[in-house]
């Protein structure tokens, strides 16, 4: 199981696209954090982004599912990585294999 991190551009509708993984089955759970406001280094220089960030959880073999997907609807300019789950109660782990594509 994975974390998915997903840094949207604010013109990209952040509830549809999660709304487009639950219901392809590519992801089990999400939130949203709209305008969250992230820094990175670029040229030497400070750039401050605002955007709205998805976490997601799913299995870790439909990363690559996921990430196809946000390319092919949201281009290619989307930041998204991801973090494994390395523990889990039964409830979740549960949740996230029966609301998943089966593999």
């Amino acid at each position: 199981m994975v974390n998915i991190i997903i840094y949207l551009q604010k013109e990209i509708d952040a509830q549809k696209l999660v709304f487009d993984l639950l219901n392809n089955k590519l992801i089990a759970n999400a939130s949203i954090d709209i305008n969250n406001v992230s820094f990175k280094i670029e040229d030497d220089k400070i750039r401050k982004a605002e955007n709205s960030v998805i976490t997601a959880q799913t299995k870790a073999m439909l990363f690559s599912q996921v990430e196809r997907y946000i390319y092919e609807n949201c281009g290619d300019g989307v930041e998204v990585y991801s973090l494994p789950i390395t523990q889990a109660n039964n409830s979740f782990d549960s949740h996230i294999r029966n609301n998943t594509l089966k593999i």
